[in-house]
């Protein structure tokens, strides 16, 4: 039975109860009542399964087993992909059915885990249904660190994360240092012109010239040496290349109206 996905064994039971019942209804009308009320609620049944586990992964389920490592990642992936498609509480319902399986399985300290644990706490995080959100990505960074190093990307994801909610709760001084400290490590570890420092620095370019007074002259500064790093490295078609460089122009073109009015 571990290699039947445990969503996915209310269907089939259903299947079978109702295969079973349809040999002692007699032929007739209520043969058909009963074939039709037992396929609307293994199709009720089936929805719910996919819900947790989707049906690819079942399947991958069925051929390699619950526990194989690949299986448990391609059921990670399929809450990326929701996440990715705007459906933030579908993924969430999919990483919380597999995060037990991750820790019994690969253990609570590796990468996979640890991955998923991050992702789950971000959704939360942004979605309202964690109370305290900056204390929970704290805990997770000191959870992480040792085990990862504080260059891996998911680290400095979770760093990022947290200087982002400072920044969303007014603590702009903290997360102006959270950020800093995101690009300096990030800049050591992966280069200065890897995604997750690039994506960090136009974050505090962003703070930095919400913040700041008439002269916004050193933040656009800053956002075009940015965007020419970013249209370099992931190509001026990539969305967040596209979206920072939209971000600029409107920057400049404010910057343009203001140095006319003067």
């Amino acid at each position: 039975m571990q290699r039947i996905s445990k969503p996915w064994r209310w269907p089939l039971g259903g299947l079978a109860v109702a295969g079973v019942g349809a040999l002692f209804v007699p032929v007739g009308r209520m043969l058909w009542i009963h074939l039709l009320v037992a396929l609307c609620a293994v199709m009720l049944l089936v929805r719910m399964a996919h819900r947790e586990v989707s049906f690819p992964m079942a399947l991958a389920q069925l051929r390699f087993g619950g526990d194989d490592p690949d299986v448990l990642r391609g059921r990670v992936l399929s809450a990326v992909v929701c996440l990715a498609r705007g459906r933030p509480g579908l993924a969430l319902h999919r990483l919380e059915s597999v995060l037990p399986d991750l820790n019994r399985v690969l253990g609570p300290d590796h990468p996979d885990t640890l991955s998923a644990r991050l992702m789950r706490l971000q959704i939360r995080g942004e979605t309202g249904t964690l109370p305290d959100r900056l204390t929970a990505i704290r805990e997770l960074i000191a959870d992480i660190t040792p085990v990862l190093g504080p260059g891996h990307p998911d680290t400095l994801a979770a760093r990022y994360c947290l200087a982002q909610w400072l920044d969303q709760d007014g603590r702009t001084d903290e997360a102006e240092t959270a950020y800093e400290g995101v690009v300096a490590t990030g800049t050591e570890h992966l280069g200065a012109e890897h995604n997750s420092v690039l994506i960090a620095r136009s974050s505090l370019a962003i703070l930095r010239y919400e913040r700041t007074g008439p002269d916004k002259n050193a933040a656009v500064d800053d956002m075009i040496a940015i965007v020419t790093a970013m249209e370099r490295t992931l190509g001026p078609a990539h969305p967040t290349a596209a979206s920072t460089r939209r971000l600029l122009t409107q920057w400049q073109s404010a910057q343009a109206a203001s140095g006319a009015g003067s």
